[in-house]
């Protein structure tokens, strides 16, 4: 696909996304929270975001197959993740958890897939207005500004988003991190990759993530120069949709020598 079929693309999903950001945004305090069968929160809003993103998809792009977070209200509306050429993967609210409690951090995260690798993403945060995109070849762009990713050397000062320990322990290297480093944690994991491209976080890392997660900011951050790959330093890419069924995606994304230098520690505590 050309880059101009990509921006035209791209064009069209921040459109979308700037629509149900402001459902969102005016339904936090009164979405209706439940809990799934992993006991993990959802909300009327989450599939309602999901809903109108999968309604557009399959409007504009039939042809398309999409994997989501939430359950779909008409997976026959798109076509087969197997057969497809292209897959899109939505988090309609990442930081759930946040967004239920009226804690005002989360984003909606759109990806696009093409022969198992991201192509196309799209993260926004609607209670900020900021709007996070790149497309492969296009470069990484914030509200229309280009983004870059910085690579200082590791330090005191730098700052790595990590997630919580709700499900499980840390790993002990990321522990030893939190007394040499700064570390964060905003509930969203798609917006920690979003903010390495940007260069307001040196670096993300995460043992307990999904798909959905990391589709867009993937490619958002690789198009702002930062590496993404494994926690052993492998590629996750290109991956058989077909037979992804939630698994975990563990990786950490950093500027290059950074990333580089987390890889040896974390594989050297291992």
């Amino acid at each position: 696909m050309a880059n101009q079929e990509y921006e035209t693309i791209c064009s069209r999903v921040r459109e979308w996304v700037r629509e149900v950001g402001v459902l969102a945004r005016e339904r936090q305090g009164r979405a209706v929270a439940s809990r799934k069968a992993d006991r993990s929160v959802v909300t009327d809003i989450d599939h309602a975001v999901q809903d109108i993103l999968l309604e557009r998809i399959g409007r504009d792009f039939p042809a398309d197959a999409a994997i989501t977070e939430e359950t779909q209200k008409a997976p026959g509306r798109h076509a087969a993740v197997g057969s497809a050429a292209r897959c899109w993967v939505i988090d309609p609210i990442d930081g759930t958890r946040n967004y239920a409690r009226g804690f005002p951090l989360f984003t909606i995260s759109v990806g696009l897939m093409e022969a198992g690798r991201p192509v196309l993403g799209v993260i926004h945060n609607p209670m900020t207005g900021n709007m996070y995109s790149a497309f492969a070849g296009g470069g990484a762009w914030l509200d229309g500004a280009p983004m870059a990713a910085v690579d200082r050397p590791m330090s005191g000062s730098t700052i790595i988003g990590v997630p919580s320990a709700r499900e499980a322990p840390l790993p002990g290297i990321m522990h030893r991190w939190m007394d040499r480093m700064v570390l964060r944690n905003t509930g969203s994991t798609a917006l920690h990759l979003a903010l390495v491209a940007s260069g307001a976080m040196d670096a993300a890392c995460s043992d307990d993530c999904r798909l959905w997660d990391i589709a867009a900011g993937a490619v958002i951050a690789s198009e702002a120069g930062a590496i993404f790959v494994r926690p052993t330093g492998e590629p996750h890419f290109p991956m058989d949709l077909a037979s992804y069924t939630d698994q975990n995606v563990p990786f950490i994304v950093a500027g290059p020598a950074l990333a580089a230098a987390l890889v040896a520690e974390y594989q050297a505590a291992i």
